[in-house]
């Protein structure tokens, strides 16, 4: 009789255990998607806010371990309206706050220059693309303005010979 108190016990001991870990396993899964769901919402917003004030954006979110509020990365061309970045991100904060309910915490902002090699090539003379913003010709314009380094090669004996002729002499030193 005490055999089979200790076995149903034990039975009973692993059904509540494989429940328990079922019971993670769907919590563990539930929290991803409604973390996913939350992530692509606010991935729309910032998109469909930055396509109403004409700009076109690439915007990946997400968030860090155990924190309860999501980071942004919002990657676009150089442009002279998003030299105050940080006014932006603060109205991006409510906006996300408003039309999703979500705390954004951080925005990073990514500005790759694409053109730079070309356009730093480009004669003083040449059109500008419609398509191009004057915040990164302005810099350009600099640019093209600063005196280019010439380097060549020596060999090893000129070498040697101009590192001790600029050595300071035992005469003036003292």
């Amino acid at each position: 009789m005490p055999l089979d108190v200790i076995s149903l016990s034990l039975a009973a001991l692993l059904a509540v255990v494989l429940i328990g870990v079922a019971v993670y396993a769907m919590r563990a899964k539930s929290k991803a998607r409604r973390q996913q769901r939350q992530l692509a919402a606010i991935r729309a917003v910032l998109l469909d806010y930055f396509k109403r004030s004409g700009v076109e954006v690439a915007v990946s979110c997400f968030r860090l371990p155990d924190s309860s509020s999501f980071t942004a990365v919002v990657e676009s061309e150089p442009m002279k309206r998003f030299r105050l970045s940080h006014i932006i991100e603060m109205t991006l904060r409510e906006h996300v706050r408003k039309a999703c309910g979500l705390e954004l915490d951080k925005v990073y902002w990514r500005f790759p220059v694409k053109q730079a090699a070309q356009a730093a090539g480009a004669t003083a003379d040449a059109k500008p693309d419609e398509h191009s913003d004057e915040y990164i010709n302005e810099g350009l314009e600099h640019y093209r303005h600063i005196p280019k380094p010439e380097v060549e090669e020596l060999d090893w004996e000129q070498f040697e010979r101009a590192a001790i002729a600029s050595l300071p002499k035992k005469d003036e030193a003292q």
